[in-house]
């Protein structure tokens, strides 16, 4: 995993920032040996939506994997969602 400081984007406080550092440490699990989380960024979709975005690559091919919630509790729940279904994805891009 990249250095956790360099990789997390839209943070705007020290409690965000530990928040962040958790989901990462929690979706690089989810991605498992092999793929690696580059960035991990937070951002609001409009007041009420929170909007948490992994990038992660293995070997030559990258993706992105979005999940959005009224809480931050709520987009990780998504955004792991979203990250199971779609490392299936980039495996098979990886082996065609």
């Amino acid at each position: 995993m990249a250095t956790i400081d360099r990789m997390l984007r839209g943070a705007r406080d020290e409690a965000t920032t530990r928040h962040l550092e958790e989901i990462a440490t929690d979706i690089a699990g989810l991605l498992g040996p092999g793929i690696v989380l580059t960035e991990l960024a937070i951002e609001a979709d409009s007041p009420d939506i929170v909007v948490l975005r992994a990038r992660y690559r293995m070997a030559d091919e990258s993706i992105e994997s979005v999940g959005r919630g009224e809480s931050a509790i709520e987009a990780h729940a998504r955004l792991r969602d979203a990250v199971i279904s779609d490392r299936v994805g980039l495996g098979l891009r990886v082996l065609v």
